[in-house]
């Protein structure tokens, strides 16, 4: 999987994301939002948005 670009470093796991999540969600939030995105997509996203923000650590171990 190619790894997300946020800032200066690509993301390159899971646990990476988690801890990025915080700094992430905003621009996915407009994002989910944006007309340009059909509604399906829109609806798509907020449901991921939703699932992100309720992955915890306990859920990224092996």
């Amino acid at each position: 999987m190619m790894p997300l670009k946020k800032g200066p470093e690509p993301i390159t796991d899971l646990l990476d994301f988690y801890d990025r999540w915080p700094s992430l969600r905003g621009s996915m939030t407009a994002l989910s939002e944006d007309d340009s995105l059909s509604e399906d997509e829109r609806e798509t996203l907020s449901w991921l948005i939703l699932l992100a923000d309720r992955v915890g650590p306990a859920d990224l171990r092996d």
